[in-house]
């Protein structure tokens, strides 16, 4: 079976082959346990009818990596006969206090001389800080970003949901796909669905995501489409990856077989965090346990051993995999699947990732 080598951010992960990722669809009861549903080649049959959007959305990509103003390329007569009937372009800013953004631009939903929805914006970031990282993505939201409660306000995300179909068409690989409807619908036990709070994805080589949870209120989860380039993805439910991370450090304790990069605080740290779940969920869910981040994130053994657990998933053009987020009610809502993204190959590859409400 072929082998591909694993970078991210220019750390060597070791390496994969395709016979040890896990291919085959998951049970619909792993749902409510918070385990991924990946979906082999639902969406392929839509990739002809956008090969044109896939195609312009990286030219998009390039130019924006190039230094070009994404504004002033959402204003060229291809993007605007798209988006001029329902929107008004308001202009752009930059933060300079945010390392990882480029620029944010801002619309109002319109019809006629009616705003039907105001301050809707799509923010495009850099993915690290990482040079000759490419990685970025446009995301589209509104408000006041990380401050507003998203999930209270449902007509702005649904005009903010429409805006993102207006600048990048390919959209409809999720929107339009009969048979993605038909499977979330089962896992879901809902006849309507809703996709919101869109990020369009562009993951270069060397580029990639550390492990996270997208879990917010009002969303049951989220669904990722691969349209280009491959990636392969690490992912678990939150009890899962906790145990995992247990397991892994008391092997590295009676092995004697600590990483050179791991110094001896570090270590006794994880020993520590480690001897509790409760104090290694808080670590996990803080975000900024240094030592903990490199030993999931940037440690080959790690990574292999969530490969060798069959928590991985080989995502092609046209494949799908769709994280839980709502899992239960009490503590084990907090059970969501954590994910981690690594580029495959040297193509910068499009993911379209919605939430679901």
């Amino acid at each position: 079976m072929p082998s591909h080598l694993l970078q991210r951010r220019g750390i060597e992960l070791g390496s994969f082959d395709t016979d040890q990722v896990n291919q085959s669809p998951q049970k619909e009861s792993d749902w409510a346990s918070g385990k991924p549903i990946f979906l082999a080649g639902v969406a392929h049959k839509y990739l002809s009818d956008n090969h044109q959007a896939i195609a312009r959305s990286a030219q998009l990509h390039a130019h924006v990596v190039s230094g070009k103003s994404a504004e002033k390329i959402f204003d060229q007569p291809y993007y605007v006969a798209r988006w001029e009937k329902h929107f008004e372009a308001l202009g752009s800013s930059v933060n300079p206090g945010a390392q990882q953004e480029i620029e944010t631009l801002f619309f109002d939903a319109v019809e006629d001389e009616d705003i039907l929805a105001e301050d809707l914006w799509v923010k495009l970031s850099w993915l690290s800080f990482v040079e000759g990282d490419n990685s970025l993505r446009f995301r589209f939201s509104f408000g006041v970003d990380h401050e507003e409660d998203v999930a209270a306000d449902s007509k702005r995300q649904t005009y903010a949901a429409m805006l993102a179909e207006s600048l990048f068409s390919e959209s409809r690989m999720i929107t339009q796909n009969e048979a993605l409807v038909n499977r979330l619908g089962a896992l879901l036990n809902r006849e309507t669905l809703q996709y919101v709070e869109r990020i369009i994805y562009f993951n270069a080589p060397n580029g990639g995501a550390y492990l996270h949870h997208d879990l917010e209120r009002g969303h049951a989860g989220v669904v990722y489409v691969q349209a280009s380039g491959q990636t392969l993805w690490l992912a678990l439910a939150k009890s899962d990856l906790l145990a995992q991370i247990q397991a892994h450090v008391a092997f590295l304790d009676a092995q004697q077989a600590w990483p050179i990069s791991i110094a001896q605080s570090g270590q006794q740290h994880l020993r520590n965090i480690c001897s509790d779940k409760r104090l290694l969920s808080k670590a996990l869910d803080s975000f900024n346990d240094t030592a903990l981040i490199h030993l999931i994130n940037e440690t080959p053994e790690f990574i292999q051993k969530l490969i060798e657990g069959g928590f991985s998933y080989h995502l092609r053009p046209g494949d799908a995999i769709v994280l839980p987020q709502e899992t239960g009610s009490g503590e084990t809502e907090h059970n969501c699947c954590w994910h981690s993204v690594l580029t495959i190959g040297d193509q910068t590859g499009e993911g379209l990732s919605f939430a679901i409400r």
